[in-house]
């Protein structure tokens, strides 16, 4: 369907297919920051006496639980964009896509929450990787000396 949607889109027309297209941007982004965190969580548990040793443990501590956070609420966003593809499905099939006002705003509000979450993991990788890094480099100076 290449029909273009009257609706103002941040001062751009999308097309149903450009919907459809940004859910599947989200998940595939949602779920490759899924594949990360259990990267993350894997690195971390491999250094946890490092942490230990480094004293480093209260400093990891607060984004170990951030981390696991992002997890949980990775899963639940791409359950509500699974739901709001749906959604769009059943408007086509009824053939309401172009005038669902409150489909449009959903799609803004989840477009919002999406980019802020992958924000909020980039924030909280960066600061795990620092941390890991700061023992690494610790480690290897033990290793110099002794």
């Amino acid at each position: 369907m290449r029909v273009k949607l009257k609706k103002d889109w941040d001062s751009q027309e999308k097309s149903i297919e450009q919907l459809h297209n940004d859910s599947i941007l989200w998940k595939s982004e949602i779920n490759f920051i899924l594949d990360e965190i259990k990267f993350l969580e894997h690195l971390l548990s491999s250094k946890y006496i490092d942490f230990l040793e480094g004293g480093l443990y209260k400093k990891i501590e607060a984004p170990v639980f951030k981390i696991s956070n992002k997890k949980t609420t990775g899963a639940t966003l791409i359950k509500i964009i699974n739901e709001q593809e749906a959604i769009l499905s059943k408007l086509i099939d009824n053939n309401t896509a172009n005038s669902n006002k409150n489909y449009f705003e959903t799609h803004k509000k989840i477009k919002k929450e999406v980019y802020q979450y992958i924000n909020k993991f980039k924030k909280i990788k960066g600061v795990i990787f620092n941390i890991v890094e700061d023992v690494m480099r610790k480690k290897t100076q033990k290793k110099l000396i002794g």
